[in-house]
C-alpha cells in the first residue's frame, strides 16, 4: 500500500508575514533543532518528518502531493529526490478524489503532523487490511484525553469553518490527519491513545507549542499531557 503525503495547502494562517506577504510554505517550515527534540529531530521540516516516517513504515512506497499553490515545496522535493503528484488544489476532499481516479486505495499523510511516527501509518495500513470489505480508515483520539485548556484549539479547522472533532459509538474524537482512502463509502475510525498524534500545525500559536514540545524538557514533562 502506498503512502502519498498531502502538503498542496495554502496554509495562510501559519505562513503569512505581518507585512501581508507569504512566508515559507507549511511543508517547509522548520521544526526541531538536533539533539533537542522529540527522538532528537534535528533542525527537520515538516514535510521531513512526514517522508522520515513514511520510509520506516510498511508503505511500499510513497509520493507527495503538491498543487499550483506550492512551488517552492515542489522545488524542494526535486532536490530531496521525493516523488511529487500535481493535484488541482482545489479543497482536501476535491484533491482526494482526484487521486482516488489513479491510487484507489492509499495512506493519506497531512504534512503538518509533527508527532508522526512510522507506528501511526503502520497501524493504519493493518487496520485497513485486517477488514473484508474493505472500507476507508481515519485515524482520531477522543477529545476526552485532550488537555482541557488546548481541547478547542486542537478541535479548530482554521479557515475551513467547521472543526476536526466527529463522533462515533457515541465517543467524540478529533481526527488526525492519517487516513486509509479508498471508493468505499464506508469508514471506521482508528482510535490512538496518543494525545500528541492530535496535534497539527495550522497557525503559528500551534508551531510555537510544537517547538516547546519537542524540547527534551518539556516533552518529558507533557508526554501524557
Amino acid at each position: 500500500m502506498i503512502a502519498i503525503i498531502l502538503a498542496g495547502g495554502k496554509s495562510r494562517r501559519l505562513c503569512r508575514r505581518k507585512d501581508g506577504g507569504e512566508d515559507k510554505e507549511k511543508a517547509l517550515v522548520r521544526i526541531a533543532e538536533h539533539g533537542q527534540g522529540y527522538r532528537n529531530r534535528r533542525r527537520l521540516r515538516l514535510l521531513d518528518i512526514a517522508v522520515e516516517s513514511v520510509r520506516a513504515s510498511k508503505a511500499e512506497d510513497f509520493f507527495v502531493a503538491i498543487t499550483k499553490n506550492t512551488p517552492m515545496t515542489d522545488e524542494y522535493c526535486k532536490h530531496a529526490n521525493y516523488k511529487t503528484i500535481e493535484t488541482p488544489g482545489e479543497g482536501y476532499h476535491e484533491d482526494l478524489w482526484c487521486l482516488l481516479r489513479d491510487y484507489p486505495e492509499f495512506v493519506s499523510i497531512a504534512c503538518d503532523i509533527p508527532f508522526l511516527g512510522s507506528e501511526h501509518i503502520n497501524a493504519i495500513i493493518d487496520a485497513y487490511l485486517s477488514r473484508t470489505p474493505r472500507v476507508s480508515v481515519t485515524a482520531a483520539v477522543s477529545v476526552d484525553i485532550l488537555p482541557r485548556n488546548l481541547t478547542l484549539t486542537l478541535m479548530l479547522t482554521p479557515g475551513q469553518g467547521h472543526t476536526r472533532e466527529f463522533e462515533y459509538a457515541g465517543k467524540r474524537l478529533l481526527a488526525c490527519g492519517i487516513n486509509a482512502v479508498t471508493n468505499s463509502k464506508d469508514s471506521r475510525p482508528l482510535i490512538f491513545d496518543d494525545p500528541l498524534l492530535a496535534l497539527n500545525i495550522n497557525t503559528r500559536a500551534d508551531l510555537r507549542l510544537t517547538r516547546r514540545m519537542m524540547h527534551a524538557r518539556v516533552y518529558k514533562r507533557y508526554k501524557r499531557w
